[in-house]
Order: structure tokens, then sequence, then C-alpha cells
């Protein structure tokens, strides 16, 4: 009897990082792929935030999901709508000042 070999390989060895979700923890075994240190190069660096807003902003952040995946995107997220939010935001300033210190 032959086994069969997956074309997807889980990362037993890696432990799960606080960014990571739970397709994260699946690659895929492709002959072209790029190496690790050039897809991370390539990709935005992540972290999670909590932020305290009201009920009836979130209800309607969801209500807005909701319906740009009905109308629009299917694969559409709170995440990428937040960032699009804070992209017009920033872009109502002209020039954003650093912040002091070691911050980056």
């Amino acid at each position: 009897m032959m086994k069969s070999k997956s074309r997807i390989n889980i990362k037993r060895d890696q432990k799960p990082k606080s960014t990571d979700d739970f397709f994260s923890n699946f690659e895929e075994n492709n002959a072209n792929s790029k190496s690790d240190s050039e897809q991370n190069e390539n990709r935005n660096k992540f972290t999670r935030q909590t932020f305290i807003v009201s009920e009836s902003q979130l209800e309607k952040l969801k209500d807005f999901v909701h319906t740009k995946k009905l109308r629009e995107d299917y694969n559409y997220t709170q995440k990428q709508a937040l960032e699009n939010a804070l992209e017009l935001l920033f872009k109502t300033v002209d020039k954003i000042e650093k912040r002091g210190g070691d911050q980056q």
C-alpha cells in the first residue's frame, strides 16, 4: 500500500505566535516558492492592539463588513475595514510627527 504525499505540512516544530491564525500553522510545498526570508521581507508586520469603542460603533463596523461581503467582496474583513479607515484618517493631516523616545 502506497502512502499519498500531502501538499500541506503542519508546522509542528514551531510555537505559534500571537499573530498567527489557524491557517498560518500550515504551509504549502511548492518547488517555486520563495524562501522564508524573502517572504518575510515582503510581508507587512502586524501586531495585536486592543481598543475600546462604543457598542454602536462596533455594531456599525460589523454591519459595514457584512454589507461589503454581500455586495462586493466576500472575503472583506474587519481588519481590512479598520486599515482602510486609518488610511483615510491619516490622509487628513499633511505631516504626522513621530513621537519622541525609542518608539518607531
